[in-house]
């Protein structure tokens, strides 16, 4: 049950709203060139609260995630480490990450975040870069300057540039069928209310 909630909050983070991040850049480049604009503006109003509905769905599941495994899971002594962890004097670091992705999330709402390229871009980035890739990042370059240790990384990035094409594709496919699915679902219960209604 644990693998699936993480596998959903992988899914949720890593492909969709960065799928939102290579969407942005399509269609910034798309209204640049003026195509199909009324068109284009009511998807961007969609894709955007997908994203907000997408970060509020992240929130709710790692929640459940973490009661899940402190009432499933977890012994007497891990229960009582785990409490610690979540209320202790470094409580920040286990809380601050979701709340911060959360928060993210959720200034989509604001205008001028939806109006520009650049804040949708540090949104995704964000999705990328956690605290602990960058404690990695940062441990991993600081070695030595000595020619010597030179060879000690293979720089490579370990795919190819057809993969990540393929990658920044499958992406962005992806999020627009999550915002497809959102239209389609906001208006089926829109079209049941009016139902119920009358």
């Amino acid at each position: 049950m644990v693998a699936v909630f993480d596998f959903i909050l992988d899914f949720i983070r890593v492909d969709l709203i960065i799928g939102f991040g290579w969407y942005s850049i399509l269609f910034f480049i798309f209204r640049l060139f003026k195509y199909q604009k009324e068109l284009l503006t009511e998807f961007d109003k969609n894709a955007c609260k997908t994203l907000i509905f997408l970060g509020i769905l992240f929130a709710i599941i790692w929640l459940t995630l973490v009661t899940f495994t402190y009432f499933g899971i977890m012994n007497e002594e891990e229960k009582t480490q785990f409490i610690r962890r979540l209320t202790g004097q470094y409580s920040f670091g286990y809380w601050l990450q979701p709340l911060f992705w959360l928060i993210l999330t959720q200034l989509v709402r604001l205008h001028f975040v939806r109006r520009f390229l650049i804040f949708r871009l540090l949104i995704c980035v964000s999705f990328v870069l956690t605290f602990e890739r960058f404690v990695i990042i940062v441990t991993s370059i600081h070695r030595d300057y000595i020619p010597g240790s030179w060879t000690m990384f293979n720089l490579g990035f370990g795919f190819t540039w057809w993969e990540f094409l393929l990658s920044v594709f499958i992406k962005s496919i992806e999020f627009c069928i999550i915002v497809f699915a959102y239209k389609y679902c906001k208006q089926k219960l829109l079209n049941l209310k009016v139902k119920k209604s009358i």
